[in-house]
Parts: C-alpha cells; structure tokens; sequence
C-alpha cells in the first residue's frame, strides 16, 4: 500500500511539475570601503568593512498569466540596524549570535551558519486589460526619490509592503489602486492595532515619444496602540497620543530626445504624528523634496554628460511642526556625501528619524540620506572602450537651514569630487571603482563651536554579477 502511494505521489507531483515552469534570477554582490576620516577631524576615526550579499528570485509560473514570485536573501545583514535591507554580511563578522561565537575567533575552522530570509513573496494574475497583485511585494515611483524596490545591483535597501492591488492599462496609461499594510499587532476583530497605506496611482508612458507623466498619492494610517514613533525624535513628550495620519502627493514626468532627456520627480508630505508638545500642541509634518536628473547623450562620440540637481527641505529648530524631508536611502548623488555620516554634528537632522543611535561614525555602514539640502552634481563620461568608462561627477550642497541652532552657522557644505573607473567585463556582470574626495564647506564647523572640517577621502571597489 505505501509502494502504491508513493508511485501515486510521484506521478502527481510529474504531472503537475509538466505544467508549471520555474526561472531564476539573482544578484551577487561584494563590495569594499574604506573612509579615512569621517568625523572631519582628529582623531580620524577611519572605518573600513567589506560587505557581501546574495539574493535569489524564483518566478514560479502556475499557470498562464499566473505567477508566484519571491525573493530570498543568502547572507543577509544581523544587526538590528540593518536587518530589514540587503547591505549584505560583513566580510568576516556579524554572526547571528554574536554574544556566543568564541568558536569562530581565534580557534575556529568554519563561519557559523546564517539564516535563510524571505523578503518579498507575492502572486501576480495577469489578465487582458490588467493585473492583480497580492503579498509581500516592492513599491517604487518615480526616480525611486521616496519609494525605492531596489532592483539596481547595488541597492542596499528597498520598500516593500503587504499589498492587495490591480493595475488597470489602457494603451500607455495605467491605473493602480493598492492597499497596503505595514504592521498589525494580532488576528482579533477589527485589529485595533494596525498601520495602512492606501495608495492610488496613475500612469503615462509612451514609448514612442519618449514621454512619461505619474502622480501618485499615498495615506497612511496607524492607530494610537501602533503608533511607534519616537517622541522625542521631533520635539514631542511622552507617549502618543492619537493615530499617525500622513498623506504623500507625488509627481514624476520625463521627455527622452535623441540628444537630451530629463526625468523629475517632486514629494510632498502633510499630516500629525499623533504626538503632542509639552504645551499640548500636536507635532505636524509639512515637508517636500525635488529631484532632476538630465542626460546629455552622444552616440556618435565618447563623451557624455549628466547632471543631478535636488532639494529636501529641513527641519527649523524654532518650531514645533516637523519640516524636514527624507530622501530614500538608495537614491544617491555623491558617493560620500548622504551616503556615509559625516562631521560631528547631525547636520541633516537624519539620526533619530532615519537611523538609530547604536552607531557612531566609524561603526555604521552607508545609512545616510539626503535632507535638509540643496544640491547640484554635474557629471562627464568618457568611454575609453565599449567596456570600460571613467566617469568625473562634482557635487555641492548646502544646507536648507541652520537647524543645530548655533549662532552664526553657514550653511556651504563643500564641494566633493567622485572618479569612477567601471568595467562592464560582460553584459551582467560589472565592477566599479570609485574614489571621493570632500573638502567639507563652513557648515560643519557650526558656527560659534568651531569644529573642525578637515579634508577627507574614500575609496570603493565593489562587483556584482546578476543572472
């Protein structure tokens, strides 16, 4: 009888294995850097950490226009800061029980094993005139200037929520109700605790034109029993006090010409944390970011330019609203500025909002974010062969506003000079070297205090071979 049972399970597992199909894709990732100075003065504080990450994407095909999707990370990150992104393990360290791994220092053979992790699982059911979608699935807009699903092959972290959504197309332009949820405390009726996204969005794009348009808006609500934000982060006392309410407005357009392209994209948020004042007031954001990318194409010659140009307002000191804006960590302009903690000060207002206090300069990896600046980096290409280009981008910034509070604090951030050298050894697999240079601007010496804002240097080599 089991002989028979096990015949029977082997041919129904032949015959529905007939009709579905399974493909794979995936990036490897290593990488290495090297910062020698990051609080712009002495001691140096030099940090340098190795980083290497695998992910590996099945796309199961149930059937036709049925598809399983998800996305595993092999050597994902540990550390509570970092747990939630894919920077990838430290080359080296960060095991998974760091409070008992005497075994792998100085008398160990082997690595302790790591976890396997899921990240993203989702169903797609495509149809005629559109598609559902529902699971734990990416979210991106745009430039990825906000929302960010991190598919470039060195993306460190990436937006993902539980979605219910369908996309309806017509022609060039599409439509996407979602609901979302990023938290719920239990199963119970009506989960008293729980925080939602409801996001509409619309979209044009034309190929043959080389024209796009989208906006989007996005609502998220969470009730006062999950409402986690940190009072003390933007001015608040004590615990909260009501449920967070913000509503996201975006805009994206572009135009592609034969010798010139542009694509731009413009955030605004408004709405309460749900957090009072000492004096009772309720602590509210109102706060917006732009970001414009041009591309100056040359087909025929081996010289290309670009330029990168953005502002993210910040946050005054002087009020009890909170004003300041945050870029998505994987948008990047510089390789050193809002990318890498810099100075000894938070001159962006970023470390109680967007990153936590466990690190210091030297010990944290590159979660950094553009706020509280305006910025411009015009970039030049040279393709010395089909394979290997160099690349010269300039970036200056300066500061939105003086929010450290200090007497007399300018606001120039410096100029910081990036040369890259990329060699694209075959169509999916690249490497790159860069090497950036700051000469940090009067903001970081803050004024009155008169901190130092020496000069500093890093360099980077990182690979990554995607299939």
């Amino acid at each position: 009888m089991t002989r028979k049972l096990m015949m029977f399970g082997l041919l129904l597992f032949s015959s529905a294995a007939s009709a579905m199909s399974l493909d794979w894709t995936g990036t490897y990732r290593a990488e290495w850097l090297h910062l020698d100075r990051p609080s712009l003065a002495t001691p140096s504080e030099r940090k340098s950490y190795g980083l290497h990450y695998l992910s590996l994407s099945p796309k199961i095909v149930a059937s036709d226009g049925i598809n399983i999707i998800g996305k595993f990370d092999v050597l994902g990150n540990n550390d509570p800061a970092y747990v939630d992104s894919q920077t990838g393990m430290l080359f080296g360290g960060n095991e998974p029980n760091p409070g008992d791994d005497s075994a792998n220092n100085t008398m160990g053979q082997s690595k302790s094993f790591t976890p396997f992790r899921v990240s993203q699982l989702y169903l797609t059911i495509n149809q005629e005139y559109g598609s559902l979608l529902v699971g734990r699935a990416p979210f991106e807009f745009g430039l990825g200037m906000l929302y960010s699903a991190g598919n470039g092959p060195f993306d460190h972290w990436l937006t993902t929520s539980d979605f219910v959504a369908y996309k309806f197309i017509v022609g060039n332009l599409s439509f996407t109700p979602m609901l979302g949820r990023t938290h719920v405390m239990d199963w119970g009726p009506g989960n008293p605790g729980m925080t939602q996204d409801e996001i509409i969005q619309i979209q044009y794009d034309s190929k043959d034109t080389g024209s796009m348009i989208g906006a989007m808006m996005a609502r998220r609500k969470g009730s006062e029993s999950s409402n986690d934000v940190t009072d003390t982060a933007i001015g608040g006392v004590g615990p909260a006090t009501g449920g967070y309410s913000m509503t996201t407005t975006g805009f994206t357009f572009g135009r592609t010409w034969e010798s010139f392209k542009f694509k731009m994209e413009a955030q605004f948020l408004k709405g309460s944390y749900g957090i009072r004042t000492a004096t009772g007031e309720n602590i509210e954001n109102s706060s917006y970011g732009v970001a414009l990318e041009m591309d100056f194409p040359r087909p025929q010659s081996k010289w290309e330019g670009g330029m990168k140009l953005g502002v993210a307002s910040g946050d005054d000191s002087g009020t009890t609203s909170q004003e300041g804006f945050f870029f998505h960590r994987n948008y990047d302009v510089a390789m050193l500025l809002f990318n890498h903690r810099l100075g000894q000060r938070d001159f962006f207002r970023t470390n109680e909002l967007v990153k936590d206090s466990t690190h210091t300069l030297s010990d944290s990896l590159d979660d950094e974010t553009i706020s509280n600046v305006a910025y411009l980096a015009p970039q030049l290409r040279y393709a010395w062969s089909p394979r290997l280009s160099v690349k010269n981008t300039l970036i200056y910034a300066q500061l939105m506003a003086n929010s450290t509070g200090t007497a007399n604090a300018k606001k120039d951030l410096g100029l910081e000079w990036d040369i890259s050298v990329d060699y694209q050894a075959r169509e999916n697999v690249r490497w790159e070297n860069r090497v950036g240079l700051l000469f940090p601007g009067g903001a970081f010496k803050d004024g009155a205090s008169d901190l130092t804002n020496g000069f500093t240097y890093g360099f980077e080599t990182r690979a990554a071979i995607t299939f």
